[in-house]
């Protein structure tokens, strides 16, 4: 039903995407950037089709879980039970968050939400395929409190949707629950590479935690935020974009020499490498001020193939959501393959010619309108 939720949304979000880019059309002439948008909308489709063929499980290992080891009865008819278990999962979201931020093996599961080098809502869409199943041990204590699956699978939900709000630079800071729920400049600083604001803002509804914990930051006027990760991505594949953090740490796990290091850098924090690989092949650092967005040029007609391609797969990807617990898997497997070839075929379109022009420093990203 939970998935229900979710294509009923898709025109919805949609909507605000649009209503967003027409107002900073109108205030300074600018507009979301066609490929970037784009992939993080793929990103997300992938990321609806993985959950397609994984999340029914995790739910039902935690209704198992909570049906039979669970310490208490909660009356579901109770707001006691739905006000308590809002804030309970907001709890474990922090931590399961933060640990997404700081254990290499977990990092890979939400890098693809951090991979864009925009803020806008879209972004907000722009979700990791493995992101919800690495993060479902955390959540496994709440099974054990004995919370009933329909109350987690629903405060699941509007800890999701909540969090659409705060991705856009179009609201400033708002007045009253600055600095207790989460707001668009309390989750800019989140997203943002500046030093002072890495690994902040972990909290998904509320920020007591981050106030708790030590992790919170307040944006800035004098360091605008600039997007993205210190390990870019630099390509339009939706697919590959859930496996490149994977994959570094596999090429290392190979490379180096040291039995111990090839299983301890999957659980070290993010960006740890063992010490011979790198001395071998040491990575580039980032250089803040100099870096250049990613944005191949491409012509109008691959813009317009691409975005052809990217709205076919809006009406099969709502009807696997809808359907999905009627339509045979092969019927799945097969419809989610079309979707993929599609996303993979526009990436391939506005992969273009690599010319590199929107400067990332905060200067130029607050005079183009793109930080």
């Amino acid at each position: 039903m939970a998935d229900h939720y979710v294509a009923f949304s898709i025109p919805f979000f949609l909507l605000f995407i649009a209503l967003e880019s027409f107002y900073f059309w109108r205030k300074n002439r600018t507009s979301l950037r066609l490929n970037d948008s784009l992939t993080n909308m793929s990103c997300g489709i992938v990321t609806l089709i993985f959950e397609l063929f994984t999340k029914g499980g995790l739910f039902l290992i935690f209704a198992f879980l909570s049906n039979r080891f669970g310490l208490f009865e909660w009356n579901m008819g109770s707001a006691f039970t739905w006000i308590l278990f809002f804030f309970v999962y907001d709890f474990f979201y922090y931590w399961g968050h933060r640990l997404s931020h700081t254990v290499n093996f977990m990092w890979s599961g939400h890098l693809p939400h951090h991979q864009s080098e925009e803020y806008n809502f879209t972004v907000a869409l722009r979700q990791g395929a493995f992101q919800d199943t690495l993060m479902f041990p955390v959540f496994i204590p709440m099974a054990l409190m004995g919370c009933p699956i329909e109350v987690f699978a629903t405060v699941l939900l509007l800890n999701k949707f909540f969090q659409f709000w705060i991705h856009t630079r179009a609201i400033g800071r708002v007045p009253v629950i600055e600095g207790i729920l989460n707001t668009p400049s309390a989750h800019r600083v989140h997203h943002a590479v500046n030093t002072r604001y890495v690994d902040k803002n972990y909290g998904g509804v509320v920020m007591f935690w981050d106030k708790l914990f030590g992790t919170w930051s307040e944006e800035k006027a004098e360091e605008p935020c600039v997007y993205g990760v210190r390990k870019p991505y630099r390509s339009w594949d939706p697919i590959s974009a859930h496996v490149d953090w994977w994959s570094r740490l596999w090429k290392d796990a190979v490379n180096t020499q040291s039995c111990t290091d090839k299983i301890k850098l999957w659980f070290m924090p993010t960006g740890w490498r063992p010490a011979d690989v790198t001395k071998s092949d040491p990575w580039q650092p980032y250089d803040i001020e100099n870096y250049k967005k990613y944005d191949p040029e491409v012509n109008l007609w691959q813009k317009a193939a691409s975005v052809v391609l990217f709205t076919a797969t809006l009406p099969i990807i709502s009807h696997l959501l809808f359907e999905q617990f009627n339509l045979p898997l092969w019927k799945k497997m097969g419809l989610a393959a079309v979707i993929l070839f599609c996303l993979y075929a526009c990436a391939y379109l506005l992969k273009g010619r690599k010319r590199q022009t929107f400067e990332a420093t905060p200067e130029a990203s607050e005079s183009k309108g793109i930080s």
